[in-house]
């Protein structure tokens, strides 16, 4: 009688080494695997976001570099004003545009921007006339000393007033004075 209790006993132990197997080798080790490789890739992302860091850290560092360092000739510099009077700058564009018979809707002076050691003035202007005088308008503001650059330009389709087509256009106006921001 012992004998088919220790064959049954022999068959449960090998039934339970065989499960055990299949869920070390089935089970287990896949996921062992995976997880190690999840562990190098994680480490080589860790690595990769270092490398990224230094890369921007010494980007900021250049762009720091570069933005006070602009090379603009002296004699160039000193052909752009120290300061300027925007209320006065606006009131000789508007006289001029007047005489030109162009009606001014807007002239709205932008957040300054420094350029190096310049600083941008962006100046918005929306204006209305015939085609003709809006051309001799900006041909002025180009024709300017002082230097103007006009951008931005959008035209509204011509509608006819008092016998002629007019237009009303909008634009932005930039021009530039050395110097530091004023708050």
């Amino acid at each position: 009688m012992r004998s088919p209790s220790i064959i049954r006993f022999l068959l449960l132990f090998l039934i339970g080494i065989f499960i055990f197997l299949f869920f070390y080798i089935g089970l287990y080790i896949p996921q062992k695997q995976n997880l190690a490789l999840l562990k190098s890739d994680l480490a080589s992302s860790e690595k990769n976001l270092l490398s990224l860091k230094k890369k921007k850290s010494e980007f900021l560092r250049r762009l720091q570099q570069s933005e006070t360092m602009v090379d603009i000739p002296e004699d160039v510099l000193r052909q752009f004003p120290q300061s300027i009077d925007i209320p006065k700058l606006l009131s000789s564009w508007t006289q001029k545009g007047k005489a030109l018979g162009i009606e001014f809707l807007l002239f709205e002076p932008l957040k300054e921007q420094p350029v190096g050691p310049l600083i941008e003035m962006p100046i918005q202007i929306t204006l209305r006339g015939t085609f003709q005088q809006t051309l001799q308008f900006l041909n002025y503001l180009k024709s300017l000393e002082k230097k103007v650059f006009i951008t931005n330009v959008e035209m509204t389709r011509p509608q006819i007033r008092e016998d002629l087509y007019v237009i009303s256009t909008n634009s932005q106006a930039m021009t530039y004075r050395q110097g530091a921001l004023q708050k």
